[in-house]
């Protein structure tokens, strides 16, 4: 049985209305496995921060003054990308309410 998942979000937080309106109707359960996923996402998302940042801290000494490199354009683009999907699934847990446990891959 579907639930009022949008009631339960704070107004006081920042949260992605979109994910919210997507969401509505969806049953514990079925959010719980979006949810679940957002978390594997992120976690791909976090390493592939963490290889840019030693990627583009290899690179300083090297790199021409008149831009900051390829290495430290990957590096933003991938936290950009980690961050903006920290908001999606900081949404996706507070409809959820709680966070599912997600073993390590």
């Amino acid at each position: 049985m579907a639930t009022d998942i949008g009631s339960d979000v704070k107004p006081d937080k920042i949260s992605l209305r979109p994910v919210i309106g997507l969401t509505e109707g969806l049953s514990k359960g079925d959010l719980e496995q979006i949810t679940i996923e957002a978390i594997r996402t992120h976690r791909r998302l976090r390493d592939a921060a963490d290889t840019r940042c030693e990627e583009w801290r290899q690179t300083l000494s090297t790199e021409a003054l008149d831009t900051v490199g390829p290495a430290r354009i990957a590096y933003v683009v991938a936290m950009i990308e980690m961050h903006a999907q920290q908001a999606a699934l900081s949404t996706l847990l507070d409809l959820l309410g709680h966070v599912p446990s997600v073993p390590a891959d």
